[in-house]
């Protein structure tokens, strides 16, 4: 539970901190700012579960507190969405008369005013009432109903790799929401654990699909582990067709501003895959060619390696040399290109709730400046799953 206090005065915030933690608040989790620009500066880099604001604050630093500084910075917040709200905000003063004072534009900002003060117990019942309350639905917020959730872009090849070639035990197909269809079911590890499993796919290809129906499955199954298989396009300089891409980190190419000349001033975010995942997928390399031999049907000459790096997204295929040479000068390490990767870490990376452990394994089933076809979309999906199910194995059973 993060918790953001803001108030000027020493007594009270030493009062109320003590009280915060004493309450089961970890210290780290519990900031503190002196005025509203130091408020607004941590508002801006952290999401709070709870605020707490002083009636009077300072603008700034060796400024004088006002009722106008608290009531704008509220503003900011709640009416303009200047900062990431904070989920529950309270008010609170040590004065009689101030609270008496309270402007009703305050009191309509927040959910009440505590009277905090050396000689009143009142505001400590009611804050540990809130506070306990928070912290339990935080708990059910944060808990896990599923180790592990497949998320594909594709029925054909993709999900249908995993269901042909995983040891799974499935419901019968069902709908979520109005366009993500999905099994439940059981997967059965070669150590003897069986692992509670969900395995969906999009009805509709593309990052704005891929980021609605990933924050869908992470509120509907609080997975521990959220894997995206299948393909990819790949680049010529990086990568060869059949090749495995871990895509560590991926952002929105064409996000930024096109310029008269046809250049592109990009405005990245990147978004990345949990680091634990990574670093578990990368040690499977050598266990490539082992599933390269296990595929018997048609497949790329060259034995296929497993290359960790950047995987942009778009939402349109590339096709063309000359809008690949665009973004190609984005990372000096991009090696891949897809269209639902960046919506997958978007989603993971805002989602409020459980930290769920997210990586996105596709293999390049064509160069993105070459003409495409489907030659290696059945291989390539077959590859990915392959991949993604001795992480599975090597990450539940470490």
């Amino acid at each position: 539970m993060h918790v953001l206090l803001i108030d000027d005065c020493d007594l009270k915030i030493n009062q109320l901190r003590r009280f915060l933690i004493g309450q089961g608040i970890d210290e780290n989790d519990l900031l503190i700012a002196k005025d509203a620009a130091d408020a607004s500066r941590k508002l801006n880099q952290y999401k709070f579960d709870l605020m707490l604001i002083d009636v009077l604050l300072p603008a700034r630093g060796g400024a004088k507190p006002s009722a106008d500084s608290s009531i704008n910075l509220l503003r900011q917040i709640v009416e303009d969405r200047v900062f990431p709200t904070p989920t529950h905000i309270l008010g609170v003063t040590a004065c009689q008369e101030t609270l008496n004072a309270v402007d009703d534009q305050f009191r309509e900002l927040v959910t009440s005013v505590l009277h905090v003060s050396p000689d009143q117990e009142q505001w400590k019942n009611a804050l540990q009432q809130f506070v306990q309350r928070v912290l339990r639905t935080e708990s059910e917020n944060t808990s896990f109903n599923y180790d592990v959730v497949i998320l594909n872009a594709l029925r054909k090849p993709e999900l249908e790799a995993v269901y042909k070639n995983w040891p799974l035990s499935l419901s019968e197909e069902k709908l979520l929401g109005s366009n993500i269809n999905y099994k439940t079911g059981q997967l059965n590890l070669v150590s003897g654990k069986t692992l509670k499993i969900a395995c969906a796919h999009l009805n509709q290809m593309g990052p704005i699909a891929a980021t609605h129906s990933t924050e869908v499955v992470l509120k509907s199954f609080k997975p521990r582990v959220l894997i995206m298989t299948g393909i990819c396009g790949g680049f010529a300089d990086a990568v060869s067709v059949g090749d495995v891409v871990v895509a560590d980190k991926s952002w929105d190419w064409q996000a930024g501003k096109w310029t008269e000349d046809g250049a592109l001033q990009s405005a990245s975010d990147a978004k990345e895959a949990d680091y634990e995942l990574v670093a578990i997928a990368k040690t499977i390399d050598s266990e490539m060619r082992s599933f390269y031999e296990n595929y018997k049907e048609f497949r790329p000459q060259n034995h296929p390696k497993l290359v960790s790096a950047p995987m942009v997204s778009g939402s349109s295929v590339v096709a063309s040399a000359d809008i690949q040479k665009v973004f190609r000068g984005q990372h000096r390490k991009m090696a891949a290109i897809d269209m639902e990767c960046y919506g997958l870490y978007y989603s993971c990376a805002n989602h409020y709730g459980q930290t769920t452990k997210a990586i996105c394994i596709k293999s390049v089933s064509d160069l993105a400046d070459r003409a495409k076809d489907d030659d290696f979309h059945n291989y390539c999906s077959f590859m990915s799953a392959s991949v993604a199910l001795r992480l599975i194995e090597k990450f539940f059973n470490k």
